[in-house]
Formats: C-alpha cells, structure tokens, sequence
C-alpha cells in the first residue's frame, strides 16, 4: 500500500451527499482514510459544468494503485464530483 493524498471539488448545493458520496466509493474499493482536512467553499477560477463555487475536500490515504483506478473511474460517473486530484506521496 501507498500513501496518496486526493482533493476534491464537489458542487456547493450538494455539499453532505456529495461527501458522503466520495467517503462510500473509498469504502467500495477499501481505501483506508488517515486524515481529512475540510477546506471550505471557495470560488472556481472558471466555472465547471455551470457552477462558479465548489467545496473542495483533501483526503490522506492508503490505497493499492489498481483501486484508485476504480475510484477515478467512480469519480467520474459521480454527478456530484467536479474535479479531483490524485497525488502518490514518496515513501
């Protein structure tokens, strides 16, 4: 297991289910969650599917290479989801 750190921007008006909705898919594809660190509602630089803020969330886990691949898949089939960021720490 290595250790990544994921951010994401969810869509202001659906703020909790979309949280909750990203919490769901790392237990769907057993991604340990260390820390997480709310970062708050902030305006985008340019809009993303007709929306100007979004809340945007930073995650430290542990995870396998193949399951963030089924996240990102995951990520992308989530309504809710603007963006994401998948970042392989060293060590």
């Amino acid at each position: 297991m290595r250790n990544y750190e994921i951010t994401t921007i969810t869509r202001s008006t659906a703020k909790d289910i979309a949280k909750t909705e990203v919490l769901e898919i790392f237990k769907k594809h057993s991604i340990n969650v260390t820390a997480e660190e709310d970062w708050g509602q902030k305006k985008l630089w340019h809009p993303i599917q007709h929306q100007d803020y979004g809340i945007f969330t930073h995650f430290k886990v542990n995870a396998e290479q193949s399951a963030l691949e089924k996240v990102e898949r995951d990520f992308g089939l989530n309504q809710n989801l603007l963006r994401s960021m998948i970042v392989r720490l060293n060590g």
